[in-house]
This record gives C-alpha cells, sequence and structure tokens, in this order.
C-alpha cells in the first residue's frame, strides 16, 4: 500500500513496502524534485511512475533489502546521483550476502565518522548522521524536518547487531549517542513498519542501550 504525508509545505513524501521483507521505499517530495530513499526490491517501476524531476537517491545502509532495485533503477536512470555511507559501500558493489543482488556502485560516499555529514544537493539540505551498529555505515537521513532512520530505529524497537558486519558494541554507543540528540522533534520514518517520534524513540534508546 502507498502511503502519502506532508511535512510541511514544502516537503511531502511517498512510501511503499516491497519484497519479503517489507521495506519501505521513501520519495520525498519537493518543489525542485525528488529524493528516492532505499529502494528496494522490485520498487524501480513505482519509483518511474511517481517522480518528475528526481535528484538523488540516497542509501542509509547497505542490506541487500534496501538496494535490491538499485542496479535496475541506476539502469533506468543512469545520470541520478548516488549517495551511500563509505562504510557500507562494499554491499552495494557486491553480492556479499550472496542473495543475487546486482551491485552497483554509489556516486558519492558520504564519510562515516560517528557524526554528522551535511550534504547540499540542488539547494537542499540533506544531513546523514552515522549510527553504525547494525551495518557499518548505518545512518538516518535528515531531511525537510523529518529523520528516515533505515534500521537504525523503529517504532519501540532498534535494528539487529547480530549480523555478519554488525557491531553490539556500536550500536550500544550510537544509541547513546541517538539519545542526546540536540535535536526539535521531529518525525522518524523507519525502514520497516510505521513512523514514530524522534522525542520518543530518545528514551527508548536509553533502556536499548543498557540492555545490549
Amino acid at each position: 500500500m502507498q502511503t502519502k504525508h506532508n511535512h510541511s509545505s514544502h516537503f511531502s513524501h511517498l512510501c511503499k513496502a516491497f519484497g519479503i521483507y517489507q521495506t519501505n521505499c521513501y520519495i520525498i517530495q519537493t518543489k525542485k524534485g525528488e529524493f528516492i530513499i532505499d529502494p528496494g526490491e522490485n520498487s524501480t517501476q513505482w519509483i518511474l511512475s511517481q517522480v518528475k524531476n528526481p535528484l538523488a537517491i540516497l542509501i542509509t545502509h547497505g542490506h541487500f533489502d534496501h538496494i535490491f532495485g538499485l542496479a535496475t533503477l541506476h539502469q533506468a536512470l543512469p545520470n541520478l546521483p548516488i549517495y551511500a555511507p563509505q562504510a557500507d559501500a562494499f554491499m552495494l558493489e557486491s553480492d556479499c550476502f550472496d542473495t543475487g543482488l546486482t551491485p552497483c556502485a554509489p556516486s558519492y560516499m558520504v564519510a562515516c565518522d560517528k557524526n554528522e555529514q551535511v550534504l547540499e544537493i540542488e539547494g537542499i539540505k540533506v544531513s546523514y548522521l552515522h549510527f553504525p551498529g547494525h551495518t557499518p555505515g548505518c545512518s538516518v537521513i535528515v531531511i525537510g524536518g523529518a529523520m528516515y532512520s533505515g534500521d537504525f530505529i523503529f517504532k519501540r524497537s532498534i535494528g539487529r547487531y547480530d549480523f555478519p558486519y554488525s557491531s553490539a558494541n556500536d550500536m550500544r554507543d550510537s544509541l547513546q549517542r541517538f539519545s542526546e540528540l540536540k535535536l526539535e522533534d521531529m518525525e522518524i520514518l523507519p525502514g520497516h513498519g510505521e513512523s514514530t517520534r524522534l522525542c520518543f524513540e530518545q528514551n527508548n534508546a536509553k533502556l536499548w542501550s543498557e540492555r545490549i
């Protein structure tokens, strides 16, 4: 099912879940064009039907269910830049989980130093905040007054940290840093499931970090 939500007069987004893991793909609509976040399996046709002036593809992390449609989308839109966390680039460049993924390298690698990287894409501010643990490059993206959290933060839950390339120690540290973010409350749009709120999940993150 496709859903639409307005952040403000300047930003809104569409969301649709794809694949057996029901991975959320987001299209952020701005006055200048669209940003595509995490194109999953069989998402390309839907994306192409919804975008008029795509500006960039933004990847939260490199797990296959979030990038399975990336190669097909890149083939359809070869000039569209792909931004991804540098520490997860190897997951885009190879089928490291042996899932049948077609590799597709990012155009721009976003630095991963447990900090915020502020990008300006077509005059629009896009922030990557690096929170490793689920993957080495796992990040949340803040754009248009909303946070796209990938598989780091879910509604009343957090991402798993027992996969290959995951780290419980990194996840514990990331949750602590997340709980201390000095940001205005905003909607969180996760990689799976329903949306939630930053302030609510910051309180939960403290509890999760103590249990890892």
